[in-house]
């Protein structure tokens, strides 16, 4: 994967410099152009025709950079922030026990402004609370022990009741789960987050809390609406977070996903044969 970015990072400072150039020489021979004609017919087609080349340039640098590395970008880009973060984080709060944590983040939500549904079921999944205040969510989750098929399920759950039941077209999501034990399966997803829409106008980002060794795991080094609740409300922290509220190590999950990472292509990945997590 990393080699895959240095060649998109070239083409995409390829693709730059070129529209850049094109642009300038554009400018300049629309300014010029009418003395030019009066002085040289010739060098004034010749000119013309090199501005036309350089459009031609442009569309073409841009055609080839999209449809090699379009697609591919936006995922990739989340990928890295995963592998360059901080192995998890602590909690300021002191609640050992999954209703005591999950009663404390609901009355700091409800001391903010959020509208509750406590205790609710949805699509037969059950939730301690769901908070919302404008197009911001966080769905609360209260298990014994906690593995990736739970977070699958939840996350389809919660995608399904955005826009399905809420008519949301544009939300940022917090689905946050408490837990006594988090197996490695969900570690391996809680800094995945999962979009919709071409410009990611719904955002669900996971978030998992271990009560018994006071550790959050989340996407906390990319900047997002998400990344704000989870702080505010879950870690009880502002933003930055300071030093004792992070563990810079990186965990297992993240040194296996850096080794998964070599064997991606562009061409696996576009097919659907190639997964992350």
């Amino acid at each position: 994967m990393r080699e895959f970015r240095k060649k998109q990072k070239r083409l995409y400072n390829i693709m730059r410099a070129v529209v850049i150039a094109s642009a300038v020489y554009i400018f300049v021979y629309i300014g010029v152009q009418p003395y030019i004609a009066e002085f040289n017919n010739i060098l004034d087609t010749v000119l013309r025709y090199l501005a036309d080349g350089a459009v031609i340039a442009v569309l073409a640098t841009v055609f080839v950079y999209y449809s090699k590395y379009g697609k591919t970008d936006s995922f990739l880009n989340y990928i890295e922030h995963e592998l360059d973060d901080n192995g998890y984080y602590f909690t300021s709060r002191e609640e050992k026990t999954c209703e005591s944590y999950s009663a404390a983040v609901l009355e700091d939500m409800k001391s903010c402004g959020y509208a509750i549904d406590g205790k609710c079921e949805i699509d037969e999944f059950d939730f301690e609370f769901v908070a919302h205040k404008g197009n911001s969510f966080l769905y609360c989750v209260n298990v014994s022990s906690l593995d990736k098929n739970d977070i699958i399920a939840y996350t389809d759950v919660v995608l399904n009741d955005l826009t399905a039941h809420k008519l949301k077209r544009k939300a940022d999501a917090v689905l946050c789960f408490i837990t006594d034990s988090a197996q490695k399966s969900a570690l391996a997803l809680s800094k995945n987050i999962t979009t919709l829409g071409k410009k990611e106008q719904i955002k669900i980002a996971n978030a998992i809390v271990n009560t018994e060794l006071g550790t959050v795991y989340f996407l906390g080094n990319m900047n997002t609406k998400c990344r704000s609740i989870i702080a505010e409300h879950i870690l009880n922290c502002e933003l930055p977070l300071k030093e004792k509220y992070i563990c810079s190590e990186k965990t297992d999950v993240q040194r296996e996903l850096e080794e998964h990472m070599k064997s991606f292509t562009p061409e696996g990945f576009n097919n659907g044969t190639f997964f992350a997590h």
